[in-house]
């Protein structure tokens, strides 16, 4: 009982984190709180400072090598939905910008099923797949208030990537290892991308000095990012392949949740009824399939 009851905490404090990314974000952003850029390389290099300071503790967790093109193309993709994912929270809210991301991440990874592992796609899925695309395009044509075309474009590529990052990790052996790298990769970016940005446009490294400000970014790159990642990875081998598609459909909602409650972000029945297509698509998609 001690045991289950274990898990269960752990998958909540889990959706909590990644909900928590998002709504997070999108305060930090439009409250002008931190640049798109420097909060990116924040998140980032400190979250990769703490799965550092974990490895250097707990060696045997983190033991696989850098795989070097495997690692260098994911930590690609991990940076992709990192800087997308800050620039597009500017133009979406958190409510419906998490709903587009899960949605892209589910479409993503069916279609590198298809292309990729020859995977025969069912008709519930295809199913599936039309109903999440259907709540997108609710989403971004239904006159939600803090929604625009360029704040969907930008949380579907972070739902691509993420998709990406996710299926080209599969091949990656120990998962704790290839978050290990992929990290080390897009930190040791950030840090090179600093001079540069201070010589291009200065204007965009910027973050207040305050518990709200770097404080939050911090927050989110050590424990809601970072620690989340792996605890999640090792959740995942304790509960059912569908159980884990289930769990994940609470993180759309509960974003949803915060950012009303927390931003006062606006809910609409256009944002309910893209919302709930989403949700049926992302369902369909995921829990078709038996633990593997």
């Amino acid at each position: 009982m001690a045991t289950r009851w274990g898990l269960a905490l752990s998958v909540a404090s889990i959706m909590l984190a990644f909900a928590g990314n998002s709504v997070i974000t999108r305060y930090l952003i439009v409250g002008g709180l931190a640049s798109p850029v420097l909060l990116t390389i924040v998140r980032f290099v400190s979250g990769f400072g703490m799965l550092l300071l974990l490895r250097v503790t707990f060696p045997r967790s983190f033991s696989g090598p850098f795989r070097g093109r495997p690692d260098l193309i994911g930590g690609f993709f991990l940076g992709l939905y990192a800087f997308s994912i800050s620039f597009g929270y500017e133009f979406i809210s958190a409510a419906a910008g998490t709903l587009v991301f899960y949605a892209f991440v589910i479409l993503t990874m069916a279609l590198f099923g298809v292309v990729h592992d020859r995977e025969t796609p069912t008709p519930r899925s295809i199913v599936g797949q039309i109903l999440a695309l259907a709540g997108v395009a609710v989403i971004a044509f239904g006159g939600i208030r803090e929604v625009s075309l360029p704040g969907v474009a930008l949380m579907a590529v972070t739902g691509s990537s993420w998709g990406l990052y996710s299926a080209h990790g599969r091949s990656g052996g120990d998962p704790r290892a290839y978050t290990f790298n992929t990290f080390l990769v897009l930190a040791a970016f950030c840090l090179l991308l600093i001079p540069v940005a201070e010589i291009v446009a200065p204007g965009a490294l910027s973050i207040q000095i305050s518990g709200n400000g770097l404080g939050l970014a911090l927050f989110m790159g050590m424990i809601s990012t970072s620690l989340s990642y792996v605890l999640w990875h090792l959740t995942l081998r304790r509960i059912k392949a569908s159980q884990g598609g289930i769990v994940q459909l609470v993180v759309p909602v509960l974003a949803s949740l915060m950012g009303i409650g927390l931003l006062g972000e606006h809910l609409t029945v256009t944002l309910v009824l893209g919302g709930a297509s989403v949700l049926a698509g992302i369902y369909l998609n995921r829990v078709n399939r038996g633990p593997r």
